[in-house]
């Protein structure tokens, strides 16, 4: 019997472009994921802290016993931007990654998503071709439209994602709560079959963990 989520998840989330294999000796690691969590901790995601909360430390479990290298990056975003979780390697994580995820204030997801490109993308530039990642998805995670960004507008992120999508092979989701998913994604330059919508209680937030799960296992699929 087919499983329902699965084909749900399947809609939006179906296997990523493949590209063409290169030699074992070259290029970056094809054992190694990294995953970067952009994460909505503005006032209004409050209802729901604590399922997130719980619902990385299982995402984080899971995800250690997945084959090959995983390592975990968490901006979460309100007013400012700030880097919950460094390069975690989730063979070694330490328990309770989430226990400084607070959540008040608004939503500069604009600044938070090109501060998190712009970053991880200078940080694999300066690493050997080698020890770079192979795979690289970048989950964006919201319940509300932006509204806060000083630095970022929508077409800055939108030339960003065409550019890591087109030259790097990077994969983005984006799971919205409460506002149009996909009108809003498509404004970040999302693809509508990257784009889903959450609800914002408890069992939105395990949905949304288990459509991030989704993307990666398609990804490492492609090894």
């Amino acid at each position: 019997m087919k499983n329902p989520l699965a084909a749900y998840l399947n809609k939006f989330f179906g296997p990523s472009r493949p590209t063409p294999p290169s030699p074992d000796n070259e290029g970056p690691r094809k054992d190694y994921l990294h995953v970067c969590v952009v994460l909505d901790a503005s006032g209004s995601m409050g209802v729901v802290e604590n399922d997130v909360k719980g619902t990385f430390d299982s995402f984080v479990a899971e995800q250690s016993q997945k084959p090959g290298k995983t390592v975990l990056d968490v901006y979460q975003f309100a007013n400012e931007t700030t880097r919950l979780v460094r390069s975690a390697d989730l063979a070694t994580f330490e328990n309770n990654l989430m226990r400084n995820y607070r959540c008040c204030g608004g939503t500069a997801l604009n600044d938070a998503v090109c501060q998190a490109i712009d970053e991880l993308g200078a940080e694999f530039a300066a690493m050997p071709e080698s020890e770079r990642p192979g795979d690289v998805v970048v989950a964006i995670l919201t319940d509300g439209e932006e509204n806060s960004s000083r630095r970022f507008t929508n077409a800055d992120v939108k030339e960003r994602v065409k550019r890591q999508t087109e030259v790097y092979d990077w994969s983005f989701l984006y799971l919205a709560a409460d506002i149009d998913a996909f009108e809003t994604g498509a404004a970040l330059g999302l693809a509508r079959e990257d784009c889903a919508a959450f609800a914002r209680s408890a069992k939105g937030v395990e949905c949304a963990r288990q459509a991030v799960s989704y993307r990666l296992d398609a990804r490492r699929g492609r090894r």
